[in-house]
This record gives C-alpha cells, structure tokens and sequence, in this order.
C-alpha cells in the first residue's frame, strides 16, 4: 500500500500530490523536460479532517529528511527559528519544511498580512527557491493567511479539504470499527448519515465513546444504540435526563416533527435523524439532514428549505394551536432564505433588487414588503401540507415523544403508511 491511500477519501487531492512525489522521486525526467519541483503545497481545511495526516503520508512516500515548524516559541525566538530551520533544510537539501498550523503562527488581531511570522516565511521560501527544499504547509483557516504568501512562486499547490462526504464516511466508520467488539445491529450507513458533516477525529470520537458506554454497562458488544447515543451526547450536545418535563418534551416534538414531516413530504429520505434530546446552537431539539453539496443552488431547493424552516411553527400552531415561542432562528433563516432570492439574483422580479450605491430608499422599503408578503404565502402553504398529512405527522410526534430520536431508518415505515406510496408530495 502506498502511503497516502492510509487516508480515506480526498482522492483527486492524493492524485495530485502523487504527481508531486514522482518529480522528487525521479527529477531527471523532469528536468529533461525544463519542468521543476513545485515550491510549496499547502493542505487547508477545518480541524480533525486529516490534514497533519496527509502531511506525514506525503513526507514519507518522499522519503526525504524533514524539518518541522510548530509555533512553539516566543514570537521573537519564533521569526529567528524559522531562519534557522529553513537554513538547516538548505544544508541537507532535497529535503522538506513542514509548517504546521501555519495560520497560527501570528495571532495578534484577525489577519496580521504583515506580521513578522509570515515575513520571516515569505522571505525564506524565496531563498531556498531553487536549493530543493519542499515547503509544505497545513492550516484550518486559509483567509486569514497574507496574499502574498499563499501566491503562485511560494505555494504553487493549494489544496483544500473537506468534511468526509457518505460513502468516504462509511469507510472511516468502518476502520475505526474493525478492531472493536460490535453486535450485528451495527449499520455504518444510519451511522454515517447521523455523522455526515463531521470531521474523522468526531467519527473516532464517537466510535470510542460507544465502546466506553458498552464497557461500562458490562456488555459483551458495542450496540448501533450505543453509537447513536454516542452521536447525540458528544456532538450534538444530548441532554437525555431524568425528569423531563412531559409537557415541554411535546411541545418539541411537535416543533421538531414539524421540520422532518415537511422534509420528508418534499424530500423523502432526506432526514438522517430528527431528536429532541440534542442539541443546535445552544436550541433543544435537532433535525439533520442529508443534503446534497449543490443543494442551495437550485430555486426551487430554496423554497423548499424555506417552508421547512416555517414548519417547526405550523406544526405547533396546528397540532397545539399556540404561538411557537421558539421559532425564532428559523424565521430568520426563512427571511434570509427570500431576501436572496428578491435581491441577490432578482427571481420574481426587479422592483426588490438593491443594485448598489445608486438603489433608492423606495427599493429598500419595497423589498421589506415583500419578503413579508412572501414569508406569509409560504406560511399559508407550508400549513396546508400539514394539514393534509396531520396523520403522518402525529404519528412521527408519538413515536419521537416515545423513543427521544428517530432515524431515517424508523421514519420511512411512517411515511410509508401515511404518504401516498411514498412519494414525494406534490
């Protein structure tokens, strides 16, 4: 096995950096071609995706000696190490100069395109140009890295990393799985669908997590119920205690149940789980959803995301008949939701379209209007699809009362049996 394929996923990344490798492993065909190492390479994405990994898989299929740069030292005992490291990778050139967490080397305010770190590095990547010496970099927050030092000539190859899509998810479950003791319930695609959106280190996170729960009510095997128990309390935050309130516990469910009904009547199987155990940004109550990377791009996607943030308050005003008073986060989402499409791209018309410095105050009130009036019209239609499937939507409100979280795997019967063969509604 060839050392970057120990990473799962990021496939057109490894293919790159494979192409990079060959030239350091075999540069006099290269060089009879005029073509030479790329100066550096840059692995960008957020933390725990693997990108310290891809690093050390990269510099060892290289096989050349490495120097590592951590900020590790006093600002001005930093500028000078990097000197100093950056001369030693010279000395016993071809070799390679690791800077990890790169963003992180000045932090004195937001973006520092200045600062002296970032100096010092500029300044020794274009001395060690042309003495052989590879700059590799990683770093979890690309912007706020100076211009001129992430340009072509210092970092000829940027990559960026991201979050483990499904079936890259399955894979990292299914590594982490296969030195631990599970039963036969365990499903890596619910797991995946539950985890999609999180990095690997949460995915070896929770799989640990299940085994310590397992161990500790002296079970022989790690149970799914113990993974999704895991998912809830160490990334969403689950808050399953005793002593509940009864009548609050409804009242989420019929909110959350709002949001996964509409889901799944416009969308079926696009919900992962629904939960009114975890949490979201601080919020009880969760709905997570699997969509596709491309999803907001589409009009009619919009729109539909647009009733789906209205439902939590239509279900409670149908099924309660009273006022959501936790609503407030989706009715911003569904206001940014059709501001965009009156301003930012002009989809009904021009008369609500902010073209710049020249737009009248008459525009600005005119688009308040009608993001209102449109909220209001979606609202109206986002209750009539409810109330044309109150039966698969009290249904999902019992089960959730009843078992705290549903996946996907337990709504789709539900829905079967409410929903007209199952499709999605018109």
């Amino acid at each position: 096995m060839r050392e970057l394929d120990r990473v799962i996923g990021y496939e057109l990344i490894k293919q790159e950096l494979y192409r990079i490798i060959d030239i350091v492993k075999y540069p006099e065909k290269y060089r009879k071609l005029g073509v030479s190492v790329p100066n550096g390479v840059l692995l960008s994405g957020d933390p725990g995706i693997g990108k310290t990994l891809m690093a050390k898989c990269f510099i060892k299929e290289t096989g050349l000696k490495t120097f590592v740069i951590r900020k590790d030292k006093p600002d001005g005992a930093f500028v000078d190490y990097i000197r100093e490291t950056f001369e030693k990778a010279a000395a016993e050139a071809p070799s390679i100069v690791l800077l990890d967490d790169l963003d992180k080397f000045a932090n004195e305010d937001d973006y520092h395109p200045d600062a002296e770190e970032y100096v010092a590095v500029q300044a020794c990547i274009d001395d060690v140009k042309d003495l052989e010496v590879i700059t590799l970099a990683t770093c979890n927050d690309f912007d706020k890295l100076p211009e001129s030092l992430v340009r072509a000539g210092r970092f000829d190859k940027c990559f960026f990393m991201h979050f483990p899509e499904i079936e890259d998810a399955k894979r990292i479950i299914s590594f982490y799985l296969k030195d631990k003791k599970v039963g036969k319930d365990v499903d890596v695609e619910e797991i995946a669908r539950f985890m999609e959106g999180r990095s690997c280190a949460d995915l070896e996170l929770v799989i640990n997590e299940a085994g310590i729960s397992a161990g500790y009510e002296n079970k022989k095997f790690i149970s799914q119920e113990d993974i999704k128990k895991a998912v809830i309390n160490k990334i969403f935050d689950g808050n399953d205690y005793a002593g509940r309130d009864p009548e609050s516990d409804r009242r989420l469910a019929v909110h959350e149940a709002g949001h996964a009904v509409l889901s799944e009547l416009l969308f079926p199987g696009q919900v992962a789980f629904i939960s009114i155990s975890a949490r979201n940004h601080g919020m009880s109550g969760l709905v997570k959803t699997n969509k596709a990377s491309h999803f907001h791009d589409d009009f009619e996607n919009i729109e539909a995301d647009t009733m789906i943030a209205l439902a939590g308050k239509a279900a409670t005003e149908i099924i309660l008949n009273e006022i959501d008073m936790g609503s407030r986060s989706d009715l911003h989402h569904a206001n940014d939701n059709i501001r965009k499409l009156l301003d930012n791209v002009a989809a009904y018309d021009f008369h609500t379209w902010c073209h710049g410095r020249e737009t009248s105050k008459r525009v600005y009130d005119h688009l308040d209007d009608a993001v209102g009036t449109e909220l209001s019209r979606y609202y109206i239609k986002t209750k009539q699809l409810l109330g044309r499937n109150r039966e698969f939507l009290e249904a999902v409100i019992e089960k959730l009362i009843e078992k705290k979280t549903l996946s996907y795997k337990d709504i789709a019967p539900i829905r079967e049996k409410f929903v007209s063969g199952g499709n999605k509604a018109a």
